[in-house]
């Protein structure tokens, strides 16, 4: 007995049903959105880079003309002094203290925005000043990743 050629047609499984396709599209979907999920934190953190740069910039700027000052004039010039970087929407402080007569704890943090709103340091709105709730670990001053603290000493009284 000889089968037709077209009912063997009717009866040949080719190709892909509809649940195979619609379970072949999610994992296409959610792997493109976990491409695309990662490719966005990349450029984040790119930018979180520069711009740290930048503040670490602004900071050593600001440490070369605090080395420039002499000891006498350092806190008058320097406590809570405000300062910012070009090409950064931030601003840093400078906190001076004297623990002894010849030495003096220089502390500088930058706080800025990054483009996506987010305010990277302690300093909410700023403004260069520590405001309510602005202090989240206690310490009195306003905090941020990019924070150095150097000792001065007065070398006016060595020859």
């Amino acid at each position: 007995m000889a089968v037709s050629k077209s009912k063997t047609c009717l009866t040949r499984k080719e190709g892909f049903t509809l649940s195979e396709l619609m379970v072949a599209t999610l994992i296409f979907t959610l792997t493109f959105a976990g491409a695309i999920t990662v490719f966005f934190q990349c450029i984040e953190l790119a930018e979180m880079s520069r711009n740290s740069s930048a503040a670490v910039g602004a900071v050593k700027n600001q440490i070369a003309a605090i080395e420039n000052t002499p000891f006498a004039q350092l806190t008058a010039a320097y406590n809570n002094a405000t300062f910012t970087a070009a090409n950064l929407t931030g601003i840093g402080i400078t906190y001076v203290t004297n623990p002894s007569a010849d030495t003096a704890e220089v502390t500088l943090t930058f706080c800025w925005r990054q483009k996506n709103g987010r305010i990277i340091g302690e300093d909410a709105n700023l403004n260069g000043q520590m405001n309510a709730g602005e202090d989240k670990n206690g310490n009195g001053i306003l905090d941020s990743p990019v924070k150095l603290t150097t000792t001065i000493y007065d070398t006016s009284g060595i020859s």
